[in-house]
């Protein structure tokens, strides 16, 4: 079978882990009408955090919970910034971006630089009787640490909240036309900011999962562009549950084939490391395209879309589509479809 063997598959499941969450998170973002381009930024505050309450507490599931705030907290700027002073949601994101950067090198130095480098205990699997004895999959799906089990639950639990609550149809609908929310008497700047803290919380817990379930180490930047294929996957998953599951799969899969391939003895591995770099490339070539086909050439704001409640929905005061006509109909649509 050459390099797709179980060990590849089982690969595959553990890099698509915190795409899984991250994907997650940024899918009520959008969904609420907010492009959070700093989820990048999120998943890196949640796995240098992670792994510092980890190493700090002694403790695995701390150092998570520690991820999860992080991620929260950084999702609360984007917040404060996008939502209540409305601004540039391109611009914060990828500002938060610079920060989380900044703060994670100068914090790592500054509290490990001195020491030698310190790996930690990681995760250990569970395995799931009967099941993991299944020829060729069952070790590879069913003997997996409790965090990639959870990052499976994520899924189906987001679906079930966006599709069958009120608060779901609430998210939805601020997400696709703002105006009517607001009419309803539903609160578009508060639906709004807590989709973008479920969004850093799940992008905390990616980076955490990363960070102290996967490696036992930090290394900076080691999100790599983690939080822009969770980005991607969103798009490829056309803002469904079950899409973005299969987006998040085909991301982790390519990306434990790249990592295969590169023990390879007849192929640098040069050579693989820019395939995957190029597929990157090329994914943010994509999610650039659609977003800038969604809007026209006088409308390239993306400030919050209900910051004129006297304009028609999808409006602004010069006729021109709101930034929220940049998500596709389905995006917000009451739609039951996962």
């Amino acid at each position: 079978m050459g390099p797709f063997d179980s060990a590849w598959l089982a690969a595959s499941v553990i890099a698509a882990t915190p795409l899984i969450f991250a994907a997650t998170g940024e899918l009520f973002s959008e969904r609420a009408g907010v492009l959070n381009v700093g989820i990048e930024g999120m998943v890196l505050m949640g796995a240098f955090w992670g792994f510092w309450g980890d190493w700090y507490f002694g403790d695995i599931w701390a150092g998570i919970a520690c991820g999860l705030v992080a991620g929260m907290v950084l999702a609360s700027i984007m917040a404060v910034l996008s939502i209540q002073a409305r601004a540039d949601q391109i611009v914060v994101g990828v500002g938060l971006n610079i920060l989380a950067l900044g703060v994670t090198t100068f914090s790592f130095r500054e509290i490990f630089g001195s020491r030698e480098e310190i790996v930690l205990s990681r995760m250990d699997p569970i395995e799931i009787p009967l099941l993991s004895d299944l020829p060729g999959i069952g070790e590879a799906l069913f003997d997996n640490t409790p965090i990639t089990y959870l990052a499976f639950l994520v899924v189906p639990l987001a679906a079930f909240v966006l599709y069958r609550t009120k608060w779901g149809l609430s998210i939805r609908a601020v997400g696709e036309v703002p105006a009517a929310a607001d009419t309803a008497g539903v609160s578009v700047a508060a639906k709004r900011w807590q989709a973008i803290l479920v969004t850093g919380a799940l992008a905390g817990v990616a980076g955490a999962s990363l960070s102290v379930v996967r490696l036992g180490l930090f290394q900076e930047n080691m999100s790599a562009g983690r939080g822009f294929l969770a980005l991607a996957a969103v798009i490829f998953g056309r803002w469904r549950p079950l899409g973005v599951l299969g987006a998040c799969l085909v991301f982790g899969a390519a990306d434990a084939l790249q990592l295969r391939l590169q023990a390879e003895e007849y192929i640098p591995s040069e050579v693989w490391f820019v395939a995957w770099a190029g597929v990157l490339a090329l994914t943010m070539w994509v999610v650039w395209r659609r977003w800038r086909g969604g809007s026209t050439s006088g409308s390239r704001r993306t400030s919050l879309p209900h910051s004129d409640s006297s304009s028609p929905p999808g409006r602004s005061r010069s006729g021109s589509p709101s930034p929220t006509s940049r998500f596709p109909r389905n995006c917000g649509s009451h739609s039951r479809s996962w």
